[in-house]
């Protein structure tokens, strides 16, 4: 099957809330005037010249376009060429943007037409703007000899540093504009849709620029720790967000009452922290926390997220790894409580209760 991940596409569609838990954020890059209805999308700054999509759009006017982004890079572009407040993503029908001579009979299993990007922008615009930037560049050479590019010498004080532009070729005022922005990972190549609706009547035109899978921008460690933290109740976070806090100031008082009540383990992720008491107390050189935090029990396993390869996969090489030294009896005190957990027996006295009860 032809590359096309409907949950990327779809999330044009959701609010505001429901894109931040996906590390998603809606952005205008402004209107594109439409006024031959045959829209080109494209690198304006390599190929301006590029054909329009065979569908075109009935509407004329100026038509309003955002952007998805997470962390400042474009995963989506959006042309609305309806209010989609009124749309329900379930009822639309999606299909390839293609060019003249182009047929989704050709392609292969994740294969797609796109756009090449050379430039590392990406853009809307009506097929009547081509000849407006080509204009625009003629003016511009041939008043200029020292002329470079349309980057250089037209847009980039107009892009800046928010990575997109709402430009007009011939001015504030001209018929046409082109909507630049830059465009997910960079160079590549980028596939267009239609959102299509009952009648076969576009309403957006969104182009994919494949920084995400399934319309969620989370990595893997993203979706972990959200799920975990959803898994808290407000009174075990508390408790977590406070053993953290006791074991960096190595506030030894403070974290027995908090083990003894049972929400807060010292070998559990404090989300705050992103690691636990334990990893605390070790990196910030806290050795009382730390034999309070260890108590009677022996030195549980690193959690697997913790560990770095080959350096530091368990608590006592991990004290080892840090550059600074740790007070003394610190890393002494974590191998005898590793040493007791290697040797605890399947069932009776430990050895770390052995040694220190």
């Amino acid at each position: 099957m032809a590359y096309l991940d409907l949950e990327n596409l779809r999330t044009v569609f959701l609010d505001d809330e429901a894109l931040r838990v996906r590390r998603l954020q809606r952005q205008s890059c402004g209107s594109l005037q439409v006024t031959s209805g045959r829209i080109v999308a494209c690198d304006p700054l390599v190929q301006p010249e590029r054909p329009p999509f065979v569908r075109s759009v009935s509407g004329r006017g100026a038509f309003p376009a955002e952007l998805l982004q997470h962390e400042g890079r474009h995963a989506l572009a959006v042309l609305w060429l309806r209010d989609r407040r009124g749309l329900q993503p379930a009822d639309l029908h999606w299909e390839p943007a293609l060019l003249d001579g182009q047929s989704q009979n050709e392609l292969g299993d994740d294969e797609f037409y796109g756009y090449p990007v050379d430039a590392g922008v990406g853009c809307f615009m009506d097929a009547d703007c081509t000849a407006a930037i080509a204009e625009r560049e003629a003016r511009e050479s041939s008043a200029n000899p020292d002329y470079g590019s349309y980057y250089d010498d037209v847009l980039d004080e107009e892009l800046g540093s928010k990575d997109m532009a709402d430009h007009y070729p011939l001015g504030e005022g001209s018929a046409n504009n082109v909507l630049i922005f830059s465009s997910g990972w960079g160079d590549g190549s980028y596939p267009s849709f239609w959102a299509l609706d009952a009648a076969r009547e576009p309403v957006a035109l969104v182009t994919d620029f494949m920084t995400m899978q399934d319309g969620d921008a989370r990595s893997e460690d993203d979706k972990r720790d959200d799920a975990y933290l959803a898994s808290l109740s407000p009174e075990r976070l508390a408790a977590l967000e406070a053993l953290g806090a006791a074991a960096i100031k190595g506030d030894a008082a403070a974290i027995r009452p908090l083990l003894d009540g049972g929400l807060a383990g010292a070998n559990d992720i404090v989300p705050s922290l992103g690691e636990t008491a334990l990893f605390s107390a070790i990196r910030m050189n806290q050795l009382e926390a730390l034999r309070v935090l260890l108590g009677s029990a022996p030195c549980p396993a690193m959690p697997e997220h913790l560990r770095i390869e080959g350096k530091a996969e368990s608590y006592s090489a991990f004290a080892r790894w840090l550059k600074k030294p740790r007070v003394p009896g610190l890393v002494e005190l974590l191998e005898r409580a590793e040493a007791a957990a290697a040797a605890e027996p399947a069932g009776g006295k430990s050895l770390w209760k052995r040694l220190f009860s």
